[in-house]
């Protein structure tokens, strides 16, 4: 019952966008324009479970492919390379042991397409 009140309110906070100790590393204050659109969401597992150190790979049509890994939450956050279209980004997610069962992409209103949401799903083989 405790470890269900304590998920509960981690999830509860970070809805109401609170950040928790050591959840994530990124520095939105040195976030630059210089980048190319950023792509941001979580890594899930089928029961909605966070899946940690899955790879994320921004695979452009042209370019190099980046890829970055989920974090202890499942939050993943990166850049593609200025001048790439969204629309011209195929996103993946995989982990050892797991299988890509869905990718779902959102752009939030009024984001002019340069912050890309993305939720991953995966489901343990």
């Amino acid at each position: 019952m405790r470890v269900k009140r304590l998920v509960l309110t981690m999830v509860l906070m970070m809805a109401a966008g609170q950040a928790l100790a050591g959840g994530d590393e990124y520095d939105g204050a040195n976030d630059t324009d210089l980048l190319g659109p950023a792509y941001f969401g979580f890594v899930r597992d089928v029961k909605g479970a966070p899946v940690p150190d899955a790879d994320v790979v921004l695979r452009p049509k042209n370019g190099d492919p980046v890829t970055i890994q989920s974090n202890l939450i499942g939050l993943f956050r990166s850049h593609i390379a200025k001048g790439v279209s969204p629309d011209d980004v195929d996103v993946t997610c995989a982990k050892s042991g797991y299988k890509q069962t869905r990718v779902f992409r959102r752009t939030p209103p009024g984001s002019k397409d340069m912050f890309i949401e993305v939720d991953c799903t995966l489901q343990r083989l």
